[in-house]
């Protein structure tokens, strides 16, 4: 039996939309998700709120969200992009993974932190020093894995350099990241078989698609050895560092059905708990823009 870990981002829901998001609707959210039997959630993110308004109340958050690890058993993942988001992120030290976006495009690297991929590769080495010093995962995420929208050349090998620059630095877990639906069914099962053969640790794959198309990249992905599977209610998420126009997440409800028609593949989620949070994440995103 194939056991698929859900990473649910909400963190990725909300960063998209311009109106800001009360700080307790994102923390009543929160702690429904932590009922349905998550892996991770990726809640938040410590990231300059000049670049990210959505992500202003971050301390606020993380500050309410101390109690969720004494009634779950899901962990809590932030995003970092930067060693002195790190360091802000160290005052939570029951927050179990940080997530460092670590691009194959140059352009989406200077987009998304304002460094160049040798800058960046530096931050990085700098991130896991603290990450190991407070005993916390460090989750890098490849993104533009599957593919470039901005012209620049690109080939699986350059993914390849990539995957082995951050687990030289000291990578815990690598996220193959594909922040505006690059990646076709056939770009997946390509990417994830090269990867399964290639990576030295742990790995999954943080996808945007259609909402059409996500069951049939989910299958492609699980087939092709993926075992972790980032994923938002909905589908809502996006980056706004991308492209002018947001792809949105894998949504949670059809990579669920893809992994319930096939043989041997399971999950751990709860569907009575993950209906009442499907129906918070209507609430909570619905109505904005």
């Amino acid at each position: 039996m194939t056991h698929i870990s859900i990473v649910e981002c909400p963190r990725d829901a909300w960063q998209g939309f311009r109106d800001f998001i009360p700080t307790g609707e994102k923390v009543n959210h929160i702690k429904m998700l932590a009922n349905c039997g998550f892996h991770t959630i990726d809640a938040g993110s410590f990231v300059s709120p000049r670049a990210m308004p959505q992500m202003a109340d971050a301390r606020e958050l993380f500050s309410a969200l101390e109690g969720v690890k004494e009634t779950t058993n899901t962990r809590l993942l932030s995003i970092i992009a930067s060693e002195g988001g790190a360091k802000r992120a160290t005052q939570f030290d029951f927050i179990d993974s940080w997530g460092y976006p670590f691009s194959v495009s140059e352009e989406f690297q200077l987009r998304n932190s304002r460094k160049n991929i040798k800058d960046g590769l530096d931050d990085l080495k700098r991130v896991k020093e603290l990450a190991q010093k407070h005993g916390v995962e460090l989750v890098v995420y490849l993104s533009m894995a599957f593919g470039n929208p901005y012209g620049e050349v690109y080939h699986q090998e350059m993914v390849l350099e990539r995957l082995r620059q951050a687990e030289d630095a000291g990578a815990d877990l690598i996220s193959l990241s594909d922040t505006t639906g690059e990646g076709t069914t056939e770009k997946v099962v390509e990417l994830c078989s090269l990867v399964k053969n290639e990576s030295k640790v742990q790995w999954g794959a943080h996808m945007h698609s259609t909402y059409e198309e996500a069951a049939a990249k989910t299958t492609a992905a699980i087939e092709a050895g993926c075992t972790r599977i980032d994923t938002a209610l909905r589908g809502f998420g996006g980056c706004p560092f991308a492209s002018d126009a947001l792809i949105g997440n894998m949504p949670t409800e059809k990579v669920l059905t893809a992994i319930e028609r096939m043989e041997d593949v399971s999950h751990d989620l709860d569907p009575l708990a993950l209906e009442s949070a499907y129906n918070s994440a209507l609430s909570v995103f619905s109505d904005r823009h």
